[in-house]
């Protein structure tokens, strides 16, 4: 048996993807990674850049507080700037209408994936309008991810802390023991 964390940060992390406009498939130019996991401290974050640079990846992070959570706390980047990899934590969602793709701020910035399935940065909307795109988003958010949730996708791996990518075991392996 795998844990439920395992389904539930899947579906979370799917449902963002989507509503991001990320093909739900492995499209030619696969520039983003998406990864769930518990609170990051320092050398966690560091591990995730390395990984990010490792896979030569944007990475979305999301984070649960406890395993049993049954939403994410927090939204992260890992984004490959020209002279570093940075993490960027906290970011905000946000979607300008009903049927808009879902964007992320942070930094300053609009950050959204454009038709070459790459992370690209835009100017913040306006500042009347974030209270409302913010919840629009969540919103979406929240019914996608129910609605995907149980979803079972192939290719899904689990890097333990601290090791390079090559160490990553396949989700399908992974057995909870009581």
């Amino acid at each position: 048996m795998t844990h439920p964390y395992l389904a539930r940060g899947q579906a979370w992390a799917l449902a963002l993807r989507t509503l991001m406009g990320y093909p739900p498939y492995e499209p030619t130019r696969h520039t983003m990674s998406f990864c769930t996991s518990g609170p990051r401290d320092v050398d966690d974050i560091l591990h995730l850049t390395q990984l990010a640079t490792e896979m030569q990846k944007d990475m979305l992070h999301l984070t649960f507080t406890e395993l049993d959570d049954p939403e994410p706390c927090m939204v992260s980047l890992v984004v490959h700037l020209p002279h570093c990899v940075e993490w960027m934590p906290g970011c905000q969602l946000y979607a300008a209408s009903e049927g808009a793709p879902v964007d992320l701020l942070q930094g300053g910035k609009r950050w959204r994936i454009d038709a070459r399935n790459q992370l690209v940065s835009d100017r913040l909307p306006p500042r009347q309008k974030l209270a409302r795109g913010h919840w629009i988003a969540w919103k979406r958010w929240r019914k996608m991810a129910e609605e995907t949730d149980g979803l079972a996708l192939a290719g899904n791996s689990f890097v333990p802390q601290g090791q390079p990518f090559a160490a990553a075991i396949p989700v399908e392996a992974i057995r909870v023991t009581n």
